[in-house]
């Protein structure tokens, strides 16, 4: 059986994690694959959403270059170690790439170690394709320091707005491959049966300044004086408690982090999500929102003017509270024929562009051709 060796900074919370997930499960129905992390594995991670018959190793650090960083040396990247997470294998990462037929990097495209696991499987003639996470950085790709990136099979984005920058160097081949939900099933089970009006805002994700969520409670902070308007704010982060110190509105809630299903079952009971981001890949939180049948208001950001080119309404300006109290205001008016509308579009959005079959066989399809 092929191996396939997943790299990259998989060790905590987010989309990138969530995705690597569906990625690796997906490859594990015809290949034998493992999960290599180029950053330490957090307490706190989404890992466990990966299927338990995938091995995942974290960054191991020796103690000779924890020495050397003490003392203020550069550590050489090309001594990359791993050790699995039981603690019972380790792996150089010249070892990963020799006993790899296929190396699959899931990282933005500036992340550390990049350039040392590409060269190191063009020195051992292995392919590459790299999955970019996040958005793509306005870099120089014709600067001569990126010429690495030559060596790559091919990169998968999750929009034709963030392949632009790959455009503009004609050498770099690259496909759009969007996400989908993991746990679509379980979804599904709390699509919206019934309409009310849109009165339950909220926010689920990871509260980091590029999230800009500040945005969202300044909005809400101006909108007091309509207690029918709720906010409820699902997540953590480095910006949980200077969010919870700018909300004024005692209608303001904030949930902290939430299992995933517990996730779930608690936003199925929302009834219109706000993406205020203000760089983002994807977002994750919008395909839920779609398969769960809840209206969405956001920024252009990411793939998002992809995924809902048609629905004009639902756009405000990032960073602009004021436009951003309008919008919620306008869809706080929306009856039921509007919303259920809105319900069955978004339904359909997902299953025709974004179901897990859809992206499996795509992924499959096209790794197919590199090994």
């Amino acid at each position: 059986m092929k191996k396939i060796a997943i790299l990259g900074p998989i060790n905590s919370r987010g989309g990138r994690e969530i995705e690597a997930a569906f990625i690796a499960d997906t490859l594990l129905k015809k290949y034998e694959v493992s999960i290599f992390s180029t950053e330490t594995v957090t307490d706190n991670n989404d890992l466990y959403l990966v299927n338990p018959n995938i091995s995942i190793y974290t960054k191991r650090k020796l103690i000779k270059d924890r020495i050397k960083a003490y003392f203020g040396v550069k550590v050489d990247y090309k001594n990359l170690q791993f050790r699995s997470l039981d603690r019972k294998k380790n792996k150089s990462l010249k070892k990963v790439i020799q006993q790899s037929d296929l190396i699959v990097i899931i990282a933005q495209l500036t992340s550390n170690y990049n350039k040392e696991i590409i060269l190191a499987a063009k020195e051992n003639n292995k392919k590459v394709v790299f999955r970019t996470t996040g958005t793509i950085p306005k870099i120089n790709l014709k600067d001569a320091y990126f010429s690495y990136l030559e060596y790559v099979s091919l990169f998968l984005n999750h929009s034709k707005e963030n392949s632009k920058i790959l455009s503009n160097k004609s050498n770099l081949n690259y496909k759009v491959i969007d996400q989908c939900v993991i746990k679509e099933e379980a979804i599904i089970n709390f699509q919206k049966t019934k309409t009310n009006p849109i009165r339950k805002f909220y926010c689920a994700s990871r509260l980091d300044e590029n999230k800009d969520i500040i945005t969202v409670i300044e909005a809400f902070n101006d909108l007091v004086a309509y207690k029918n308007l709720e906010l409820h704010i699902v997540g953590d982060g480095p910006e949980l408690e200077y969010l919870k110190s700018k909300a004024k509105n005692l209608n303001i809630k904030f949930y902290g982090h939430l299992d995933y299903n517990i996730m779930i079952k608690t936003i199925s009971k929302f009834d219109c999500l706000i993406i205020a981001s203000i760089e983002e890949a994807g977002p994750y939180n919008a395909l839920e929102a779609a398969l769960l049948g809840i209206p969405i208001i956001s920024t252009k950001v990411g793939a998002m003017r992809e995924r809902f080119n048609n629905d004009k309404r639902i756009w405000f300006k990032a960073k602009d509270s004021k436009m951003l109290s309008e919008r919620i205001l306008e869809y706080s008016t929306y009856d039921t024929q509007e919303i259920k509308l809105i319900q069955k579009h978004y339904i359909e959005i997902y299953k025709a562009n974004h179901s897990k079959e859809t992206l499996a066989k795509a992924y499959l399809e096209i790794l197919s051709l590199y090994l």
